[in-house]
């Protein structure tokens, strides 16, 4: 799939949508499936949306919003990227009411009381959404170490940290975002063979365009938010996975291990060791497939001595062997 051919399939007027134009609501939108819920927060009835909507892509999800349909105030479990492919759209978030133009960006939190104002058939909006899985140290450590955008998902992973926020992006300029974000998309609607790796590093470069963006606006009106204490540890134990421990990791910090053991569990959810043997295996994932080393000479290289350690690891996270993972 080409632009032009994107471009066309994002226009197309779909079944549903024609129902939509014409008036004739659905109760129950093919895409989602909801489950209704009481939310005194605004006085109003929310649903939450759910599904099993990541069973083509486990961690991100991209679909084009219904046109010409009203949508009640809704909450969901996961962070939305919403992107103005063309025209425009009212969107109103925590009873306040903001405008995304074509080749913007508004990012929104999980559990984000929010809603979008029908659009009309020139209007284009796409939705990224993405599980909180996608929110390892490999995804940090690819954003600048104090961005408003590390901090954003710092606080989307979070546990007990409330989840109303949202960051508003005025991309329409950027240069570079419609050729990322088109690449993206086509893609993503026909997929290559390599298409995982390829969707992954161009989210990378969509994200790091968003954060230059972000930080050159000087009319900024969205939430701001604090640098995040964490993302400088991953990046260490990104680096350094081969030989650091917690304590030599908070040595070098110079703070106590149980407190970096304690912020980790708080901004990621993991233990220092979970996220160690994550960033382990997550590179000798990479061996296995792009060199000749033996498994032994893997499993050495990133740092486990103990091989049958290495195979109990990597077969909890893969659920497969090293051997079978290679010829897959």
């Amino acid at each position: 799939m080409n632009p032009k051919q994107l471009d066309k399939k994002l226009r197309v007027i779909t079944k549903h949508e024609e129902l939509y134009r014409q008036g004739i609501p659905s109760p129950n939108p093919p895409e989602f499936i909801y489950m209704f819920k009481e939310r005194k927060r605004v006085g109003k009835l929310l649903f939450k949306q759910f599904s099993d909507l990541f069973t083509s892509s486990p961690n991100i999800l991209v679909k084009k919003h219904s046109r010409f349909q009203s949508y009640p105030l809704h909450i969901h479990d996961w962070i939305e990227i919403n992107y103005m492919y063309d025209g425009s759209c009212t969107q109103i978030i925590n009873n306040n009411t903001y405008s995304l133009q074509k080749g913007q960006v508004l990012l929104v939190d999980s559990d984000t009381v929010h809603t979008i104002e029908p659009l009309g058939e020139s209007d284009i909006l796409i939705n990224i959404i993405i599980t909180k899985e996608y929110f390892n140290s490999s995804f940090f450590n690819r954003l600048a170490s104090d961005s408003p955008l590390s901090s954003f998902f710092i606080n989307s992973i979070t546990e007990g940290n409330d989840h109303d926020s949202f960051i508003l992006i005025r991309s329409e300029n950027s240069r570079r975002l419609p050729l990322f974000m088109n690449e993206f998309f086509c893609e993503w609607f026909d997929p290559s063979a390599h298409s995982a790796d390829m969707l992954d590093s161009m989210f990378s470069l969509i994200m790091m365009e968003l954060i230059h963006v972000y930080e050159s606006d000087t009319t900024k009106d969205s939430k701001q938010f604090k640098k995040s204490p964490i993302i400088p540890i991953l990046r260490y134990i990104e680096d350094h996975y081969q030989t650091c421990t917690l304590n030599s990791t908070a040595v070098h910090f110079n703070i106590n291990a149980n407190y970096l053991s304690s912020q980790l569990k708080k901004y990621t959810g993991m233990s220092f060791i979970t996220l160690l043997h994550q960033q382990k295996i997550r590179f000798a994932k990479t061996l296995l497939i792009n060199s000749k080393m033996t498994v032994i000479e893997v499993a050495n290289y990133v740092g486990y001595e103990n091989v049958s350690f290495f195979y109990k690891k990597f077969n909890s996270i893969c659920g497969c062997s090293p051997k079978e993972y290679r010829s897959s």
